[in-house]
């Protein structure tokens, strides 16, 4: 790693830390560029003399963390859990409007019933029939026309949710480039990449499970609606996931 690439993720790093951190990249670099004059000195070629000095430099993380504990702004804290809380949200609700995609096409291709169906055994009163036949005439069984009535329920909920999801980034885009501007109400990566990892894993893991074993078992009846929460958040999981590992392969490696 290059001496202006340490810098690049010590100032990274740095995000929000005000004047603290400013001066502590200036003292940083002050440092780094008088062991490489040093070691140009003693006969090594830049590149070794850069590779020697960002080796004694160390990680970039500890530093941070300790200019942070050192001059603590709960302000700042404040805004990065503001804004981070703020992308995950995102991340729900996009998550869930690809849940009603899926269910859609689940309905569509497989039935009502496995989407939405109610459970073996259940009931309708005449008047609840009534109802449901009020919405659907042609079905062919009150059990039928219920499934429908609750297909369209899970399949427009979760679209809505999905549009609050791309209205609430729009939201958050002008905001980050008009009014949360600076470094101080940047998302803090490590705390989003955490919670959304871990929520998006358990919920796939979870429901992908109950719904391979209703399935195994031949309980159809319902089973959709889990089965594209699960393969939402699987899909949503393996892109953060992959995501997360190229950054931090460039972060090691450029």
């Amino acid at each position: 790693m290059s001496v202006d690439r340490l810098l690049d993720n010590l100032f990274d790093d740095l995000s929000g830390t005000g004047a603290a951190g400013r001066r502590t990249l200036a003292e940083a670099e002050d440092h780094l560029r008088a062991a490489v004059a040093d070691g140009v000195e003693r006969g090594l070629p830049t590149e070794q003399a850069e590779a020697e000095a960002v080796r004694r430099f160390g990680e970039t993380r500890p530093v941070a963390a300790g200019i942070r504990r050192a001059h603590l702004d709960l302000r700042a804290v404040a805004r990065k859990a503001f804004t981070g809380t703020w992308v995950v949200g995102i991340v729900g609700l996009l998550t869930l409007g690809l849940s009603g995609a899926l269910s859609e096409a689940f309905g569509r291709i497989f039935g009502a019933g496995f989407v939405a169906g109610d459970r073996i055994g259940v009931t309708y009163t005449a008047s609840r029939c009534d109802d449901y036949f009020e919405y659907f005439p042609n079905a062919g069984s009150c059990g039928e026309a219920a499934a429908l009535h609750h297909w369209g329920e899970v399949v427009q909920g979760r679209v809505l949710a999905g549009i609050l999801g791309v209205l609430a980034l729009l939201t958050l885009l002008f905001a980050r480039r008009f009014i949360l501007r600076g470094s101080s109400w940047a998302a803090p990566v490590p705390f989003v990449v955490t919670v959304a990892l871990a929520a998006l894993g358990g919920v796939a893991v979870l429901l992908g499970g109950v719904s391979l074993m209703e399935i195994a078992f031949g309980q159809t009846s319902g089973t959709g609606v889990n089965l594209s929460d699960a393969i939402a958040a699987g899909l949503v999981f393996l892109a953060a996931l992959v995501w997360t590992l190229r950054y931090l392969r460039r972060r090691a490696f450029a």
